[in-house]
């Protein structure tokens, strides 16, 4: 996929998650996603509600 766009981390450590990104994992006000490292890699999962 690439670089969609990037983000600044602000003094709190917060970041917005980019619309493209919203877009494709589907997500909105109140979902949540889980973050993982593998093979040295950022990534981002919806996570499904329950």
């Amino acid at each position: 996929m690439g670089i969609l766009t990037d983000t600044k981390v602000s003094e709190k450590n917060l970041t917005t998650v980019p619309k493209p990104v919203r877009n494709f994992l589907d997500v909105g006000e109140g979902d949540r996603i889980e973050w993982h490292v593998e093979d040295g890699q950022i990534v981002v999962r919806k996570l499904e509600s329950e």
